[in-house]
C-alpha cells in the first residue's frame, strides 16, 4: 500500500535531510583520508581555511577544520553553509561581490572572513547533508574551472563519508594523556544524548548522556577511540564527573519542558574503587536542583576493578542519596549474573551485541530469561541496540519494556534535544 503524501506524519524534506545528516554525525570521528582531501581542496584553489561540515535541521557540525580557529558546533542559521544545503548548489561569496546579500556580508564581517566558497555534499539518501567550504581572510577569486575542481573534491569526500559510514571509524591516535586531559580541561568533552523509549507507548521517558570529544583539529572523536585510553589512565573518572555535571545541568532544563524525564549517566567501575567516590559524585551534583530519583548511574565495564566490600558500600551510599544504579553492557564482559546478587542493582542494560541475536532461537531464549529474572527481582531492564521495528516487536513480546536504539534516536547534541522537547508531539 502506497503512503499517502497528505498524511500528517509524513516527514518533511527538512526533517528527512536532518535525519540523513545525523547518520554522518554518528561516525563520530574523522579519518586521515577525510582530512587529507579537505586540505588538498584548500591548497588547490589557494584558500587558507577549509572545513568539512555536516548540517542537521538546527546545527552545523564541523568534522574537519584545517587552518581555522577551533570550532565544533554552531547554529546552522548563522552560517553561510546553510544556504548551500538549502539550495543544494555551490556558493561563492565575497565582500566585493555585488550579488552578496546583506546577511552574507554580515556573516563574513562577524567572522573576519573576506572570501567564502562551498560545494554541497550529498548523502546516501540523495539529500544534501553538508558542505566542503573554503574560507580566507584575504579577498580571493574563484574561476569556473576552480569551482569544478572543488566539486570533484566534494565527490571524493562523499565517497569517503559513505565508506566511513559503512565500516566505521579508524582509531584516532592520541599523542599522550596530556592530549586528552587538555581537551577535558578546555571544555571539549561534552555530553550528547540518546533517548530511552517505553516501547509500550513509543514515548521518550529519558535520555542517556554519552561523552563526546569535540577536538579542535580532529573534529568529533569517537568514544571508542578515547574512552579506553581514559580508562587505562583513570582520566575516565574526571570525564565521567564532567559529563555528569553538564548532563544534570541540561536535565534541569528538560524538567521545565517535560517534567519527570529521566537521565542516565555512565559511571566507570574505577570510581567505586576509590574511598572518596560518593563524595565526588555529590560534588558534581551539588549545584543541581534535579531530583536524584530521576538519575540512573550506569556502572560500565572495568575488568581491572574487582567487586569487594568497598564497591558494595559505595552502591549502598549512592542508593541512600536517592540515585538508581544499573549494570551496563549486561550480557557482555564483566556484567555476570553473580553481580545481580552481590551488588543488588536497580536494573540492567542489555548489551547491543546481544540484541543482535534477538531474531535467533538462542538469542530469544536468553533475552526472555533475562527479562524474567529482572521482573522476579523487581528490576528495570533496558535493551540497547534496537534498530528495526521487527527487533522492537520481538523485544516487547519477550517482556522487555524500555529500549534505546537508532530506530527512535541517534545520539544528538544538547541543543538538538532541547529543540525536540520544545516541539509538541515530537519524540525524536
Amino acid at each position: 500500500m502506497e503512503h499517502d503524501a497528505t498524511l500528517p506524519n509524513r516527514r518533511s524534506r527538512a526533517r528527512r535531510q536532518s535525519d540523513s545528516a545525523r547518520r554522518y554525525l554518528d561516525i563520530e570521528a574523522t579519518t586521515p583520508a577525510l582530512r587529507t582531501t579537505v586540505e588538498l581542496a584548500a591548497r588547490s584553489v589557494g584558500f587558507a581555511i577549509a572545513q568539512l561540515n555536516v548540517l542537521d535541521e538546527t546545527m552545523q557540525y564541523t568534522l574537519v577544520n584545517i587552518g581555522g580557529p577551533p570550532v565544533s558546533t554552531v547554529e546552522r542559521s548563522t552560517t553561510l553553509c546553510d544556504d548551500v544545503v538549502r539550495t543544494a548548489r555551490p556558493s561563492v561569496v565575497a565582500r566585493n561581490r555585488v550579488e552578496a546579500t546583506v546577511r552574507q556580508r554580515g556573516i563574513l564581517d562577524q567572522n573576519g572572513i573576506a572570501a567564502y566558497a562551498s560545494v554541497p555534499l550529498r548523502g546516501r539518501e540523495g539529500l544534501v547533508v553538508g558542505s566542503l567550504c573554503l574560507l580566507d581572510r584575504m579577498p580571493r577569486e574563484l574561476s569556473d574551472g576552480q569551482l569544478q575542481e572543488l566539486e570533484q573534491y566534494g565527490s571524493v569526500l562523499e565517497e569517503q563519508l559513505e565508506l566511513h559510514r559503512r565500516i566505521g571509524s579508524t582509531p584516532a591516535k592520541l599523542d599522550n594523556d596530556h592530549d586528552l586531559a587538555g581537551g577535558l580541561y578546555a571544555g571539549q568533552i561534552v555530553p550528547w544524548f540518546q533517548s530511552v523509549v517505553d516501547m509500550r507507548t513509543e514515548k521518550v521517558i529519558g535520555f542517556e548522556a554519552l561523552a563526546r570529544w569535540h577536538h579542535p583539529t580532529r573534529g568529533l572523536v569517537s568514544p571508542g577511540d578515547f574512552v579506553p585510553f581514559a580508562e587505562s589512565s583513570e582520566l575516565i573518572i574526571d570525564i565521567d564527573l564532567e559529563v555528569l555535571r553538564l548532563a544534570v545541568k541540561e536535565a534541569q532544563l528538560w524538567q521545565q519542558l517535560r517534567p519527570g524525564l529521566r537521565l542516565s549517566v555512565n559511571l566507570s567501575g574505577r570510581h567505586l574503587a576509590h574511598p572518596d567516590a560518593v563524595a565526588q559524585l555529590q560534588s558534581a551534583f551539588a549545584l543541581s536542583s534535579m531530583e536524584p530519583r530521576l538519575i540512573s548511574l550506569e556502572l560500565t565495564e572495568t575488568s581491572s576493578v574487582n567487586d569487594g566490600p568497598l564497591i558494595r558500600r559505595h552502591i549502598d551510599d549512592v542508593h541512600a542519596l536517592g540515585f538508581r544504579v544499573l549494570l551496563d553492557d549486561f550480557g557482555s564482559g564483566w556484567s555476570s549474573l553473580e553481580r545481580l546478587v552481590t551488588l543488588e542493582p536497580d536494573g540492567i542494560k542489555i548489551d547491543g551485541h546481544l540484541t543482535g541475536f534477538i531474531d535467533t532461537t538462542r538469542g530469544r531464549a536468553v533475552l526472555k530469561a533475562l527479562s524474567s529474572i529482572a521482573q522476579d527481582l523487581g528490576m528495570s531492564m533496558v535493551i540497547e541496540g534496537i534498530e528495526t521495528r521487527k527487533q522492537a516487536d520481538i523485544a516487547l513480546e519477550l517482556g522487555c519494556t524500555f529500549a534505546q536504539g537508532f530506530l527512535w534516536s541517534r545520539p544528538q547534541s544538547a541543543v538538538a534535544v532541547r529543540r525536540m522537547l520544545e516541539t509538541p508531539g515530537d519524540e525524536g
